[in-house]
C-alpha cells in the first residue's frame, strides 16, 4: 500500500511539474507576442494537445495563430514569408525536422528583422550550470551547434527558452559577421509577474574591420584627404568620412577604405553601376563613407542610413544691375503718373494753342507765323526737355498757362532725375528662382564634376533639364564646365552664374572686395534635396548605424562637422553693395530713342526731298507745256 501510494505521490508530483511547466510555455509565448508586437504566430509544435492549448490561448488574445505538426504537408516557406509585418515563429526543438525547419528558413533568408523566433526547450540536456552563478546556460555541444550552420545575422531575433516550474531562462543568439561563430548572449530570467526581459544591446561590434569607401576626387589626394589646408576641395566626401569615423568609434569597428574616383553613375546605360555605388551593388563594402542624395532610382540597390544634410549647392552669381534686366528709364513713376502726366501736359498744351489763338485774333496778325496745334505740341516737349518755347506768350492768361506747364515740368523733372540717380546704382531683386534666371540674359555654367553632368540623366525636373539642355549644353564643354577658379572669377564680370559650393565660397572668400560679397547671391537647382549614408541592400548592421547617425544630427557634431569642412557662404558686414560707374550699357534706351529718332528724321527727310522733287518736276512740266487760246 505504501509503494502505491508513493507512486501516486510521484506522479502527482510529475504532473503538476509538467503542468506549471506546460502553463509557463504557454505565458512565455504570449509575453513574447506582446513584448515584441507581433501580428502573427506560426507554431511549430511536436504533439496535438500543445497545438490545441496554442490555439485557444493566443486566439483568445485576439492573436492569429497558424500551428502545424512534423510530418504535416504544409507549404512553411510561404507562411513565413512577410515584407510589411512582424511575424513570430515558435518552435519546439525537440520535434521531429525542426532543425530541418530552421534549415529551410535560413536558405531563404527568413531570420530577418521582421522575424522573431522563440525556441522552446523541454529537456535539460540542452542546458548547463554556469560557473559564474548565473544560472543554467546553453551548452555548446548541444542546440548551439545544431544552429551554427544557419544564418542569423545581427539583425535576426532569435530567442532560446527553457521554461521551468516557476521561472524562464531566455538568451538570445546571433552572429556578429559571416565567417564568426555564433554569439550566445548571457541568460536572463523571466517570472510571470515580471514584465518580458529585454534582450542586451548589440551595438559592440567587437573591433571587426568592415570593408567601406571614400570618394577622392581627380584634384584630391587620399593622403591629404583630412588635411584641414585642403578642406575646400571635395569637401562633401570629407565631411561624410569625418561622420563615418564618428559611427565606427561608437560601434567599436574599423575601416578598411577603398578610394573611388566618383560617386557612381549606370554604366553604359545599363543597370550596373560604377564608382561607390557600384561597390555597394556588387557586395564589395558594407557601407560607404559618403553622402549620397536620396532617389527612387537607387532604393533598388542600395540601403540608406539615415540622412545627414540638405545638399546645398546652388547657382552662384553677384546680383545685376537693375539696368541689366529692365529698362530703368520708365521705372522711376508708376503707371498711374506717367498716364497723369502725360494728359496733364496735354491739356495745358491744349490751354495754350486755345489762349494764343485767341490773343492773335484779339491783337491781329503782326508778320508772325500763324499758330498751329502741333506748334504747341513741340512747345510742351521742349518744356518737359526744359528747352523752354521759341514765342513768348503776350496776354496774362497765357504766361499763367505757360507758368504752370514750366513747375509741373520742375518739379516732375526734379523728382525723375533723383530717382533715376537712385536707380542707376541699385542692383536687381527680380531673380529668385531657376526660371528667373533660364529667362535673364545670364551666361549659366557648373563646376566640372562627374555628378553636375551625369545630373540630367537622373532628374525629371523639366525646369533642370531645359536648364541642361537649352543653356548648357549648346555651349563648348569646356565653357559650359569649368574649375572654380574659373567661374569665382567670371563671376566678377557680371552677368555670369556659376554652380558651385565650397570651393568657390572659399575662393570668393578670399579674392571678393566687401561690396562684392554683399552683392552675392544663390539660387539652389534643388528644392530639398537631403544626403544619406549609403548601405550595402540588406546589410543586418543598418539600423544601429541609423541610429548613430541621427544622434550625431540630433546632439550637434553633424552641424559642428559641417561648419568646419564646408566653406559657408561669405556674409556681407559692411550693408553695402558699393559704388558703380554708370556704364553703356546703362544709358542704352536712350542711345536707342537718339538711334530711332535719327533714323526716323532721315526717313522723313528723303520722303520730303522726294515729294519736293516730284512737285517741282510737274510744275516744270506745266510750265513748258503750249499754251491755247480760244476766241468766239
Amino acid at each position: 500500500m505504501w509503494l502505491t501510494l508513493g507512486t501516486l505521490l510521484i506522479s502527482l508530483v510529475v504532473w503538476m511539474h509538467c503542468y506549471a511547466v506546460c502553463d509557463n510555455r504557454l505565458a512565455t509565448v504570449r509575453a513574447f507576442a506582446y513584448h515584441n508586437h507581433i501580428s502573427s504566430v506560426i507554431s511549430f509544435l511536436c504533439h496535438q494537445r500543445a497545438a490545441t492549448s496554442f490555439y485557444k490561448t493566443l486566439s483568445d488574445e485576439g492573436i492569429p495563430v497558424s500551428v502545424f505538426l512534423p510530418g504535416q504537408s504544409v507549404d512553411a516557406p510561404s507562411l513565413l514569408k512577410t515584407e510589411y509585418y512582424r511575424l513570430a515563429v515558435i518552435v519546439d526543438i525537440a520535434c521531429d525536422g525542426s532543425v530541418q525547419f530552421m534549415a529551410e528558413a535560413s536558405r531563404r533568408k527568413q531570420f530577418s528583422s521582421l522575424h522573431f523566433w522563440l525556441l522552446l526547450s523541454q529537456s535539460g540536456n540542452m542546458f548547463t550550470s554556469s560557473n559564474n552563478g548565473d544560472g543554467p546556460t546553453l551548452s555548446n555541444e548541444s542546440l548551439i551547434t545544431a544552429l551554427e550552420p544557419l544564418d542569423l545575422p545581427l539583425d535576426s531575433h532569435v530567442t532560446l527558452a527553457l521554461p521551468g516550474p516557476d521561472q524562464v531562462l531566455l538568451q538570445d543568439v546571433y552572429r556578429l559577421v559571416n565567417g564568426q561563430s555564433l554569439t550566445v548572449t548571457p541568460p536572463r530570467h523571466w517570472r510571470q509577474i515580471e514584465g518580458f526581459p529585454v534582450g542586451p544591446q548589440r551595438d559592440n561590434y567587437r573591433g571587426i574591420v568592415f570593408p567601406t569607401t571614400a570618394v577622392v576626387t581627380e584634384d584630391d589626394k587620399w593622403e591629404n584627404f583630412l588635411d584641414w589646408r585642403y578642406k575646400h576641395i571635395n569637401s562633401q566626401s570629407k565631411f561624410h568620412y569625418t561622420l563615418a569615423e564618428y559611427v565606427s568609434r561608437m560601434l567599436n569597428f574599423r575601416m578598411n577604405v577603398t578610394p573611388v574616383e566618383s560617386w557612381g553613375y549606370p554604366i553604359r546605360n545599363t543597370a550596373r553601376y560604377g564608382g561607390a555605388m557600384g561597390l555597394l551593388q556588387r557586395g564589395e563594402v558594407q557601407i560607404a563613407a559618403v553622402g549620397l542624395l536620396f532617389k527612387p532610382t537607387r532604393m533598388n540597390i542600395i540601403d540608406y542610413a539615415g540622412e545627414t544634410v540638405r545638399f546645398e549647392g546652388a547657382f552662384l552669381f553677384l546680383k545685376p544691375s537693375l539696368s541689366d534686366v529692365s529698362n530703368i528709364y520708365t521705372l522711376p513713376f508708376s503707371r498711374s503718373v506717367w498716364v497723369t502726366y502725360l494728359v496733364t501736359m496735354a491739356v495745358f498744351s491744349y490751354a495754350l494753342y486755345v489762349s494764343q489763338r485767341t490773343e492773335g485774333g484779339i491783337d491781329g496778325p503782326r508778320g508772325t507765323r500763324p499758330m498751329f496745334l502741333s506748334d504747341f505740341f513741340f512747345t510742351a516737349i521742349g518744356i518737359i526737355c526744359q528747352e523752354g518755347t521759341t514765342r513768348d506768350p503776350q496776354r496774362i492768361s497765357s504766361r499763367i498757362i505757360l507758368l504752370s506747364l514750366l513747375l509741373l515740368s520742375l518739379f516732375l523733372t526734379t523728382s525723375y532725375s533723383a530717382i533715376i540717380v537712385s536707380l542707376l546704382q541699385t542692383t536687381s531683386t527680380a531673380i529668385n528662382s531657376l526660371k528667373d534666371l533660364m529667362n535673364s540674359p545670364f551666361t549659366v555654367t557648373m563646376n566640372d564634376i562627374s555628378y553636375n553632368i551625369n545630373y540630367v540623366n537622373e532628374t525629371t525636373d523639366a525646369d533642370i533639364k531645359n536648364l541642361y539642355f537649352k543653356h548648357l549644353f549648346t555651349q563648348p564643354y569646356h565653357k559650359a564646365f569649368t574649375t572654380s577658379e574659373v567661374g569665382v572669377e567670371k563671376m566678377r564680370e557680371g552677368l555670369y552664374a556659376f554652380h558651385g559650393d565650397a570651393d568657390a565660397f572659399k575662393i570668393i572668400s578670399e579674392t571678393y572686395e566687401e561690396y562684392e560679397k554683399c552683392r552675392l547671391k544663390n539660387i539652389k537647382m534643388f528644392s530639398s534635396v537631403h544626403l544619406g549614408f549609403p548601405m550595402k541592400k540588406g546589410t543586418p548592421y543598418k539600423e544601429h548605424v541609423r541610429q548613430r547617425v541621427r544622434w550625431l544630427k540630433e546632439s550637434g557634431i553633424t552641424d559642428r562637422e559641417y561648419k568646419y569642412w564646408i566653406v559657408q557662404k561669405p556674409k556681407c558686414h559692411g550693408n553695402t553693395e558699393g559704388f558703380t560707374s554708370v556704364r553703356l550699357q546703362d544709358i542704352y534706351p536712350a542711345l536707342l530713342v537718339f538711334l530711332y529718332g535719327l533714323v526716323l528724321a532721315v526717313f522723313i527727310l528723303v520722303l520730303e526731298v522726294s515729294c519736293q522733287r516730284l512737285h517741282c518736276s510737274q510744275c516744270r512740266s506745266y510750265q513748258t507745256s503750249p499754251q491755247y487760246s480760244y476766241t468766239n
